[in-house]
């Protein structure tokens, strides 16, 4: 089989087994305000963040998902070198405030 067959064949295993399970109505608000920290990391991480994981999404369509271990590596990828962590923090802080929660700290 062909690398584009495969990569076609991926495509259409996402759309009909995982999309089904995904609520498209849930989106992050776009009226979110962010502080200017906030603002400074995700300026900071986001481009970095964002170019890591399409690199590697694109390299898993296209020669097959990672192995475990690989996995691994990638996450850690994303905690160390591309501040998921704190983008994730800053995303949900912004949303918590959008949303009324009180947080403990």
């Amino acid at each position: 089989m062909r690398r584009i067959d495969r990569a076609i064949e991926r495509l259409t295993d996402l759309q009909d087994f995982w999309m089904p399970y995904v609520d498209s109505t849930v989106t992050y608000p776009v009226d979110c305000v962010f502080t200017g920290r906030e603002l400074d990391t995700i300026d900071w991480y986001k481009a970095n963040f964002e170019s890591t994981v399409s690199e590697n999404e694109g390299l898993w369509l296209k020669n097959g998902g990672p192995t475990d271990e690989e996995w691994q590596a990638y996450i850690e990828l994303l905690e160390k070198k591309c501040g998921m962590n704190k983008l994730l923090e800053v995303y949900q802080d912004a949303y918590n405030r959008y949303s009324g929660i009180e947080v403990e700290e």
